[in-house]
């Protein structure tokens, strides 16, 4: 497997193409590609780099918490009180139902269900 390589002289990334010799694309130099044998590269990436669909929809569900939402007479399955507030977000296709997020007032018990 071939690591990632970038020029010495640029930092420009180097595409080895299992020749002895890797030119760089962007500076011209020229690199003996033995050179790179022994090179140890550590690559890291924020999670936040590479969001998932979970964690967009999250950070969705997350904005829409901060907003003011409606109350209703619920009960909440956790303690038993009878108002909850509540606020929806289209998560699926167009074509189905939204998703109700409810939250109690009293013990701040969240949870959600599709309609």
């Amino acid at each position: 497997m071939t690591s990632i390589l970038f020029c010495r002289n640029c930092g420009n990334l180097l595409i080895n193409n299992g020749e002895d010799i890797i030119e760089c694309d962007s500076c011209t130099s020229k690199h003996v590609a033995t050179e790179f044998d022994n090179v140890v590269i550590t690559t890291r990436s924020n999670k936040k780099s590479f969001p998932s669909k979970l964690r967009l929809r999250r950070s969705r569900i997350k904005e829409f918490d901060k907003e003011e939402s409606a109350s209703i007479k619920e009960k909440c399955p956790k303690c038993g009180h009878e108002e909850m507030n509540y606020h929806t977000m289209q998560l699926r296709s167009a074509d189905e139902g939204q998703t109700i997020f409810y939250h109690c007032t009293k013990c701040s018990h969240k949870f959600s269900i599709n309609s």
